[in-house]
């Protein structure tokens, strides 16, 4: 606490001035005690002053000093008393009376409290010393607990194991070694004795599963027998039997004989006792027995050629399908995630034993490596043939060839077994990858998983089985059987085609894109991409080489046929005419329709493959690179299309045959007048009949091609014969005189041969009119100077050069070609 404040002295009287505390008179500019005692002249301190200064105003002015003086002193002696005051109220504040009983209250609280605190701490340790001696009874009381439970254990579990109530007592072991925590009885006797019980459990559990294995494997094989002999001795009715073999097979994938159910139960009983790998497997391994043995599925028996091999294939897949679907959720359950893999991989271990078989035994029952080197040799046999298309024909039918109905039968069953095997195999590893990502992914399958590893068969299915490496054969022997039979069945078409009257194509197109339809889809239908590859080569190769040189040849043929082509086409009458005109509208129509099959067939196979390889993109991506060399043969079709067409219009406009004939008409252009006056132009629809003549040449001409030439083809002719009409319009007309008015009537007469060729197409062929167009719009300016008006103008694209708008102009004979050459174009 602060001591007491010092008093501050009193000042009641004032203290005598002193020179040096004397203030300053205002207005005299001096000290006056400066020079009243200072050593100096006081004389010397009155120089300042003013001159009527006097000393009665000099004394006022003290006064008046010494008043305000007071007044100050006043003020402070208030402000002290003030101060006494308020220091008494802090003084009574901070030290009250109370204060020394309240000290002396204090210390004797502090003293209870040291009292109490070391009483408290004493306390404390004491109940810390209780609660770890409850700690130490309570675990004594639990470990007397669990050595009295475990001597009870002991005990049920030595009855059990006399009782051969196994999976009982391995649920007491499990209980206590494996789901509780015995860690605090390691040391004890009875744990060792209980770990003792559990090892002879294991064995006699692992006996007891191999003993039950046997008498299981006994039992089908004698159940196999005796149904083989009943079916033998017994003669039913067909309707009976055939009732009777769907309830067996109807139960039979459901139903598990009691001798394998008690093997799955005895394996099941080592999961509980810590043995998961070797209770696995055994457990697959039974699996695998029981569906070989149990299920007649999976029996090859009877002769070769009463077994229908495409359907046993399907029923041996099948068993084995459901028989992973059928034990999956016990293994799960038992064995933990992703122990379905030991099974998938003992089912294929089975299914390189049974399906090889029985694709061996279809191979060689069917002699498929005779025919593949019987079909080679063909092969070879034709290729050295160079003979004529007689021989050609001959050849395929000499001794040794093959029937293209049985070829075609063996391919489809190839096709199936194919693409059975490649479905089967691929859902197997699917779901075997699936199961090993579970295995890797679960930490309390770290053992079983390495357990696994150690194993034979190791935690992965197998790159390639022996159904794989025989699938593989199938695969390439059906390729050289589908590329033979192929290969026959379009030369046989080719052989006997047919035009057949009302028909606009012959028989062989169709016939032919049939064949080829097939042929892919069944090599597509067989889930293998090389096999599609193959096949799809294999045919574009073939529309290449042998159809299209066919279609070239018939073209050929039937363009030789006469030695006048102009007689063919836009006449009147001829012999042969109708019949030569019908072989080479329908030649060109083969060609068409055939680009445009080709077309359909590759987006038919392209909707193939992205069905058939959904999960493969690299094999859609190969699909796809063989399916692109289609569109590229069938662009080469339409180019073929497109020469004898233009060559087919230009051969017959240029001929002349009878004044109403086309090629008279177009050259008759040449002699029309277009230098006309105005009462000419007015008259000249009236008197001139040229130009409806050629439209009704041109209408009756259409008519005639229509229903014989397909739509494409008729539409290719009408264009072609459009720029060859143009080409003869724009060169008569360069070779022309006109006036204003013949220019008028030329323009008339363009329009409408464009107007009537636009309705007549299906694609408009105003565009091909447009230089004609633009040289009549030329040849109908009143001036010269007008052309530059219409030249700068963007409303239009000038498909004439400067030189040819020249050309044009000069065509007027009212205009000077000097004035023409003028023009800055």
């Amino acid at each position: 606490l602060p001591s007491s404040p010092t008093p501050i002295p009193s000042r009641s009287t004032p203290p005598t001035p002193t020179p040096s505390s004397m203030p300053q008179v205002e207005g005299l500019g001096v000290g006056i005690g400066k020079d009243l005692d200072g050593d100096g002249n006081p004389m010397d301190g009155l120089r300042g002053l003013p001159k009527d200064l006097t000393i009665q105003s000099l004394v006022t002015q003290i006064k008046a000093c010494v008043e305000e003086d007071q007044e100050i002193e006043g003020v402070l002696n208030k402000l002290l008393a003030e101060r006494k005051n308020l220091e008494a109220r802090i003084d009574r504040i901070m030290f009250p009376v109370e204060a020394h009983s309240l000290k002396q209250n204090i210390e004797g609280l502090k003293k209870k409290i040291s009292l109490t605190s070391v009483t408290a701490f004493s306390l404390s340790s004491k109940v810390r010393r209780l609660d770890v001696a409850q700690a130490r009874l309570e675990d004594g009381i639990k470990r007397v607990e669990k050595i009295v439970n475990l001597k009870m254990t002991i005990d049920k579990v030595n009855l059990m194991i006399q009782s051969r109530e196994y999976k009982k007592a391995a649920t007491l072991t499990h209980e206590v070694l494996h789901k509780s925590n015995p860690g605090q009885l390691h040391n004890d006797s009875s744990v060792e004795v209980l770990r003792e019980l559990e090892e002879k459990l294991v064995k006699l559990v692992l006996k007891e599963c191999d003993r039950a294995a046997v008498k299981a494997s006994e039992a089908a094989k004698r159940n196999a027998r005796l149904g083989e002999t009943k079916r033998k001795d017994e003669k039913m009715g067909d309707d009976l039997q055939s009732e009777m073999k769907e309830q067996v097979d109807s139960t039979e994938e459901d139903n598990v004989s009691p001798e394998f159910r008690r093997v799955f139960n005895l394996c099941l009983v080592l999961a509980l006792l810590n043995k998961k790998h070797q209770g696995l497997g055994r457990y697959c391994f039974a699996a695998r027995t029981m569906l070989v043995l149990g299920s007649k599925k999976m029996q090859i028996h009877g002769k070769a050629g009463n077994i229908k091999y495409c359907d046993r294939l399907s029923e041996m897949l099948d068993a084995i399908a459901y028989c992973i679907q059928l034990h999956s959720n016990s293994l799960r359950e038992h064995f933990g995630p992703g122990s379905e893999l030991r099974l998938i991989q003992e089912l294929v271990q089975e299914c390189d034993s049974k399906i090889h078989q029985l694709i061996q035994q279809f191979m060689e029952f069917k002699k498929i490596a005779k025919i593949v080197k019987g079909v080679q040799k063909l092969r070879r046999t034709q290729r050295n043939r160079d003979s004529k298309r007689e021989d050609e024909k001959s050849s395929r039918n000499f001794e040794g060839g093959y029937e293209p109905k049985m070829l075609d039968g063996l391919l489809e069953e190839i096709a199936y077994i194919c693409r059975e095997i490649q479905i089967f195999d691929y859902n197997v590893r699917q779901r075997g990858d699936t199961a090993r990502e579970e295995l890797k992914s679960t930490p309390s399958q770290a053992d079983l998983l390495k357990a696994m590893i150690h194993h034979p068969l190791k935690d992965t299915l197998p790159r390639t089985t022996k159904v794989n490496q025989l699938q593989q054969e199938l695969t390439g022997n059906y390729i050289v059987i589908e590329e033979y039979f192929m290969t026959q069945d379009v030369q046989t078409a080719i052989d006997l085609d047919d035009n057949q009257e009302d028909s606009q194509t012959s028989s062989m197109v169709d016939d032919v894109f049939y064949i080829l339809k097939k042929c892919s889809e069944r090599a597509f239908s067989t889930c293998d991409v090389n096999s599609a590859c193959a096949i799809v080569n294999l045919l574009n190769s073939m529309l290449e080489t042998l159809y299209k040189e066919q279609l070239s040849s018939k073209l050929a043929v039937c363009w030789e046929k006469t030695h006048n082509l102009g007689q063919l086409l836009f006449t009147q009458d001829s012999a042969n005419q109708h019949m030569v005109e019908s072989s080479i509208f329908v030649a060109m129509n083969n060609v068409q329709v055939s680009a445009a099959h080709i077309q359909t067939l590759k987006q038919h196979l392209q909707n193939h493959t992205n069905q058939v390889f959904e999960h493969t993109p690299n094999a859609i991506r190969m699909a796809t690179q063989c399916l692109d060399g289609l569109r590229d043969t069938s662009e080469s079709y339409m180019r073929i299309v497109h020469q004898y067409i233009k060559k087919f219009v230009k051969d017959q406009v240029s001929k002349m045959n009878g004044p109403n004939a086309l090629g008279s008409l177009l050259e008759r252009f040449g002699q029309q007048n277009y230098e006309l006056k105005e009462q000419d132009y007015l008259t000249r629809e009236a008197n001139d009949s040229y130009i409806p003549t050629l439209l009704e040449k041109l209408q009756s001409e259409q008519k005639s091609m229509q229903g014989r030439l397909t739509e494409n083809n008729l539409e290719l002719v009408l264009h072609s014969l459009t720029n060859h009409l143009v080409e003869t319009i724009e060169t008569a007309a360069m070779r022309k005189r006109f006036t204003f008015w013949g220019g008028l009537q030329f323009d008339k007469d363009i329009r409408k041969i464009a107007s009537l060729l636009n309705t007549m197409c299906d694609k408009p062929v105003r565009d091909k009119f447009s230089r004609l167009i633009q040289i009549a719009s030329l040849l109908q300016v009143d001036k010269v100077d007008e052309v530059l008006d219409y030249w700068t103008s963007d409303s239009q694209v000038w498909r004439l050069s400067p030189m040819d708008v020249k050309a044009v102009l000069c065509l007027r004979r009212d205009f000077s070609k000097a004035e023409i050459m003028k023009l800055q174009l």
